[in-house]
């Protein structure tokens, strides 16, 4: 199959953009983001406090480097949970 005018033109699209497109489809770790930068959203900080035993969260507040979430267990107790916002872990 020959190479036509036409297909050198559209392989030199296609190259120059995926050129263009090449930086928007790095990854954080390409660009020189650190894992410190990434944390919880405060949804899977919800999930790890019911996986604690939270049946109702009543109050969810960002405080630094922790979410501190205040709930009710299933016998009705008070029940108050820190969580690393870098990890997820429940802390003391």
């Amino acid at each position: 199959m020959p190479i036509t005018r036409r297909t050198i033109s559209f392989l030199t699209t296609l190259a120059l953009g995926g050129l263009a497109a090449g930086p928007g489809l790095a990854s954080k770790s390409d660009i020189g983001s650190s894992e410190t930068d990434e944390t919880i959203s405060e949804m899977e900080a919800r999930s790890i406090a019911w996986s604690a035993g939270l049946v109702h969260v009543e109050e969810i507040l960002r405080y630094g480097d922790r979410w501190e979430i205040a709930g009710r267990s299933a016998d009705d107790d008070e029940m108050m949970l820190d969580i690393d916002i870098r990890n997820g872990r429940i802390l003391d």
